[in-house]
């Protein structure tokens, strides 16, 4: 392989699969990169067996060829290169990298030994970014980091003629998205990691693109994204998603209105003094004929107590006197975590009883909700 690139299209190749090369691989040679370099462009791709990603750029090619080289080593050196033409040239397992007066030479492995990426073929639509921006914001918070249970690390998208439903949970939290512009020729559930999300979106961004090409294969259980110049390939998660529809009540007896800002400001004062009692905050209303309020109290054992009553507009069947006997405790950190996804004007919080999970809502997203289970408190 002989090729003279410059500095800033290599660079921008590297960017994209920066967070694809796994830090502890199952296999050594996935913490490598594999380059080739066929007609007049450049491949790069990588791997950790469950993401891949392939980038091509047009480069000056004198001599085809492929090699394998350390990922880490090679894409930091390529960073640390001025802008211009740099000249790669592989001799006897070795890649001679050449600018102006700056030589350095990697040691290789052979190109056959790295995985095969797949044909993917099948159902095939559009996602306009903006609305993965959405899914992104909206969902992938509310899933879990645990890879001990990689159903809760995915999405459940289902596709339908109705439109794109998006659910992610963590089993204390659930968030619920549904783009209802969206409509489909086939009907399906996919697992998608939710990672896998996050990397997608980063990518369109740094490839300003509008618009991303989905291709789904049943037969290999993946996804094939295609990014302007990057192939982004995803493994399906295998198994059953929790059955959250039973989780989401049917209705509530009280609905309470409030400022997002204000709220959040509270829950993040309230917070401070929850950190030693796992972040939990404990919510009881008051409602006469003239106002309603919320009243958000934490307690530290080590340094004191946390009181505050904001304004709200409660919506309910139940008496006065009902309303005030309500309490509920949740995690702060997951309703911050919804407040900052929503940025919304207004939000309500939906509630039957204090074991009983909530329902947040956003003024400004009908098509959005969020469910949070409560936490049983010691008085």
């Amino acid at each position: 392989m002989k090729i003279s690139v410059l500095q800033e299209t290599l660079k921008q190749q590297l960017d994209y699969l920066q967070k694809i090369v796994p830090n502890k691989p199952q296999l050594p040679i996935l913490s490598s990169i594999f380059l080739e370099a066929k007609s007049n462009k450049l491949i790069l791709a990588a791997t950790d067996l469950y993401l891949g990603m392939r980038a091509s750029s047009v480069v000056e090619v004198k001599e085809n060829g492929s090699l394998v080289v350390d990922g880490d080593t090679f894409r930091s050196l390529i960073s640390s290169l001025s802008p211009g033409k740099i000249n790669l040239e592989l001799k006897e397992a070795v890649l001679y990298i050449n600018q102006g007066k700056t030589t350095a030479k990697l040691s290789c492995q052979s190109a056959e030994e790295y995985p095969k990426f797949p044909q993917v073929t099948g159902d095939n639509f559009n996602l306009n970014v903006a609305d993965l921006e959405k899914i992104n914001n909206l969902t992938v918070f509310a899933s879990s980091n645990d890879q001990t249970r990689p159903v809760l690390t995915s999405l459940l998208m289902d596709f339908s003629e109705k439109g794109l439903l998006v659910i992610g949970t963590d089993g204390f939290r659930l968030a619920s998205f549904n783009l209802k512009q969206l409509n489909f020729s086939f009907k399906q559930n996919l697992l998608v990691p939710a990672k896998a999300i996050s990397e997608l979106l980063r990518i369109a961004r740094q490839g300003q693109v509008d618009e991303v090409l989905v291709v789904v294969s049943n037969e290999l259980k993946q996804l094939l994204f295609k990014v302007g110049s990057v192939d982004f390939f995803v493994r399906l998660i295998e198994g059953d998603f929790p059955p959250y529809q039973k989780i989401i009540p049917p209705s509530f007896k009280l609905t309470a209105e409030m400022d997002s800002d204000e709220f959040l400001s509270q829950l993040k004062r309230a917070q401070i003094f929850a950190r030693e009692t796992s972040n939990i905050v404990r919510f009881s209303f008051k409602k006469t004929k003239e106002e309603s309020s919320l009243m958000i109290k934490a307690i530290s054992p080590s340094f004191g107590e946390y009181n505050s009553e904001i304004p709200v507009e409660i919506k309910t069947d139940l008496s006065d006197q009902e309303v005030e006997g309500l309490q509920i405790a949740f995690n702060a950190l997951y309703l911050i975590d919804f407040i900052n996804a929503v940025h919304s004007e207004k939000i309500s919080i939906s509630i039957n009883e204090s074991l009983k999970p909530a329902r947040f809502i956003g003024q400004n997203n009908k098509d959005y909700f969020y469910i949070s289970m409560p936490f049983r408190v010691n008085e």
